[in-house]
This record gives C-alpha cells, sequence and structure tokens, in this order.
C-alpha cells in the first residue's frame, strides 16, 4: 500500500543526513489528511446549481475553500515523498528500475488527466492539456530529479525554493510582455498566460486563458517541496513535541509572509503566486500539525476511519468523482417544460424544490460525497487499493 497518489522513487543512496526512525512505516494523519483534502475536493466540486456561499474559490485574488484544496494535494505528495523513497529502498529496488519507475508514473498521471478533460467526447481539435493531474505529473518529477537523482542536501532545496520564488516574483511583476506591459497580475496579460498561448492555443481551459498555467508549476513545485522537507523532519529522530513545535512555528512563520508578500504579489491560486505558496504552505504545515498530534501522538484514532479510507484511494476518489460528475453532466432528459435538462442539473433541482436552491446544491453535494465515500469504503473492505 502507498503512502501517496503519487509515489515517489529514490537512487540508492539518500540525500539526506538526518537519522530516520524506520526504514519502512506509514504516518497515519498523512492519510488522514489526504483523506480530509479529497472529500473537500469532492464537496467543492460537485453542486450542480452553483456552489455554496463560502465553499467556492476566490473570483481573482484572495481565497476562499475551495482554494485549498489543489495546493494541499500538492503539499501531500510532497511530504509523502520521504516515506516512499525509504520503503523502496527497503524492498532494494535498483537506481534503473526506480528511474523507470518515477518516468511511468509521470506519463501514466499527466495521461490519466488528459483523459479526464476529454472525456466523455474527446474533440481532439480543442482537448484541454493542463489541469490538476498534470500539474501534479510535472511537479512530482522535478520534485523526484531534485531530491532522488541530484540528491540535493536540505539545505539546498530551502535555497532552491526561496530562488524559486524570488525569480517567479520579479518576472510577472517587472519583466514587460511582449503586447502587455510589465506586472499585469490578471487572467491575460501575465508570463504564464503568455507562453501558454504561444504553445497551448486553442487546448487551453478557457479561450484566451489556462488556469493550471505551465509556467505556474514551478511555484507549484517550490508547494511540493515544503511538504517533501516536512516529510523529512517528520522522520527524524526528534520527539514528537519538538516536531510539532517546529511545524507550528514554521507553519505560522510562513503564513505571515505569504500574508506580508500579497501586498505586493497577491494571493492568486490562478497564478500560484508566491505568497500563495507561502500562505498555503503555513496553512498546510498548521493543518498537518494538528492531525500528527491528534492522530500519530496522542493516538485519538477512533474518527479518523472515513478520512483514511479515502486517503489510502485518493486516485480513485480523484478519477471515478471525475468521472461520476461528467457522465451524469452528459445524460440529458427532458424536463416538463419540454427543456433539455443533465441528469447531473435534473438531481440538483429535484433536492432545490424541497431545500431551496443553494441547500439543495449543498445537499447534492453531501450525498455524491458520501456515496464515493460508501465506494471506497467497499474497496478498502475488499482490501483493493488503486495506483498507477
Amino acid at each position: 500500500m502507498n503512502t501517496s497518489t503519487v509515489e515517489t522513487v529514490a537512487a540508492a543512496e539518500t540525500p539526506v543526513a538526518h537519522p530516520v526512525i524506520r526504514s519502512k512505516e506509514r504516518l497515519l494523519s498523512l492519510d488522514v489528511f489526504r483523506g480530509f483534502t479529497l472529500l473537500g475536493m469532492v464537496l467543492v466540486n460537485s453542486h450542480p446549481l452553483g456552489i455554496y456561499p463560502g465553499l467556492g474559490h476566490a473570483r481573482w485574488n484572495g481565497w476562499g475553500f475551495a482554494d485549498l484544496i489543489f495546493p494541499f494535494f500538492v503539499f501531500i505528495v510532497g511530504v509523502a515523498i520521504p516515506y516512499s523513497v525509504a520503503n523502496r529502498l527497503a524492498r532494494g529496488e535498483t537506481p534503473r528500475k526506480l528511474f523507470w519507475h518515477v518516468f511511468r508514473r509521470c506519463v501514466l498521471l499527466f495521461a490519466v488527466g488528459v483523459f479526464l478533460n476529454g472525456y466523455p467526447r474527446f474533440d481532439l481539435s480543442t482537448l484541454r492539456v493542463m489541469n490538476v493531474l498534470q500539474r501534479i505529473a510535472i511537479c512530482y518529477a522535478l520534485a523526484s530529479l531534485i531530491y532522488v537523482y541530484l540528491r540535493m542536501s536540505v539545505r539546498s532545496i530551502v535555497w532552491l525554493c526561496g530562488t524559486i520564488l524570488v525569480l517567479y516574483f520579479v518576472l510577472m511583476k517587472f519583466v514587460p510582455v511582449p503586447g502587455y506591459g510589465t506586472g499585469v497580475l490578471e487572467p491575460v496579460g501575465n508570463w504564464g498566460n503568455y507562453i501558454d498561448q504561444h504553445i497551448m492555443a486553442g487546448h487551453m481551459q478557457h479561450e484566451f486563458y489556462e488556469g493550471k498555467s505551465l509556467l505556474g508549476s514551478f511555484p507549484a513545485l517550490v508547494t511540493m517541496l515544503m511538504g517533501l522537507l516536512t516529510g523529512l523532519y517528520l522522520r527524524t529522530a526528534r520527539s514528537a513535541y519538538e516536531k510539532l513545535t517546529h511545524l507550528y512555528l514554521y507553519g505560522s512563520v510562513c503564513m505571515a509572509a505569504g500574508v506580508i508578500w500579497s501586498a505586493w504579489f497577491p494571493i492568486n491560486q490562478g497564478l500560484w503566486t508566491s505568497s500563495l505558496v507561502l500562505f498555503m504552505g503555513g496553512v498546510a504545515l498548521l493543518f498537518l500539525a494538528t492531525c500528527y498530534y491528534i492522530v500519530d501522538v496522542r493516538k485519538a484514532t477512533w474518527w479518523t476511519l472515513p478520512c483514511v479510507i479515502v486517503g489510502v484511494n485518493s486516485l480513485a476518489v480523484w478519477v471515478f468523482s471525475q468521472l461520476g460528475m461528467k457522465t451524469l453532466m452528459a445524460i440529458h432528459l427532458t424536463s416538463p417544460n419540454g427543456t433539455a435538462i443533465s441528469l447531473w442539473q435534473f438531481w440538483g433541482e429535484s433536492l432545490a424544490r424541497y431545500l431551496g436552491r443553494m441547500n439543495g446544491s449543498l445537499a447534492f453535494a453531501i450525498l455524491f460525497d458520501i456515496f464515493w465515500l460508501g465506494v471506497m469504503g467497499i474497496l478498502y473492505k475488499k482490501r483493493i487499493f488503486i495506483k498507477l
């Protein structure tokens, strides 16, 4: 069983100097964190009549509950890397086998993301290239190169993270974009959009811009590396309370730094700004630290089963929920007034008649979440764990 949907690999020698506790282990709090994030993802993506107030994305700058989900998942993948590395090393895998394992996972994850973009019509002339899984695949490949194959030290990774964030800030704020000028931080006119228009024109999320730009994968890589550094630290032989103290400290500092930086470079998930990296990384650290304290230190695990059921089968939840949603959207019925309506919207409207439009939409999202929790519960009971 993997510790992550997106598992990574290592060369025969790990670059980390810190002593580790065990070569093979599983962090229950990470499964809980992952499961919570995936349940949140299904919830915010499953409103047939419009997102319930407070659960959606920010319109552009700023953040809402939905803006936590993607950065959290990227961070979680990073945390899982050191655990996955130790497990594979313990099994004695050769560097050549590990390399092809990484390559295969990157390609398959990217391909699954493209498949989900196209389903169910697969119009190749407008098929979207980028999305969530594709960005994770790119970050996973780069993180593997940095940590596993280049064998960079912790200090070097920290310096690399800072360098990427500063260079990205300078590029987006002070380097003129041809035809648009300097410091444009709108959906169209920034460097990420300019690159996408020249590489992926006609294959973006919207006509003129892509919400998951290629350039944005670099600051997103820093989010993953922040998670990787967290995973490394959690595997050291330091006491649990020392770890908690530092996680809460680093999380608070990162959040504060993100808020301060946002005065010049707004928190924005569409651009994956440097301030967003620090702020969301800080929030993720605080959330993981809290889960770690409750679950792994205090051993209060009675409430964790739903999150664990989803957390250990996160790829299945992601893919199946997207396929289910798009299938319901593709099936159309004829409403009583003679107009065509998708089965997705039909169920939302049915609940809205009794609960009101927004409450009905929220109720449907909750039921959709519970449905997939039940499906994953069946897989969990049968010990079926779907991975690439």
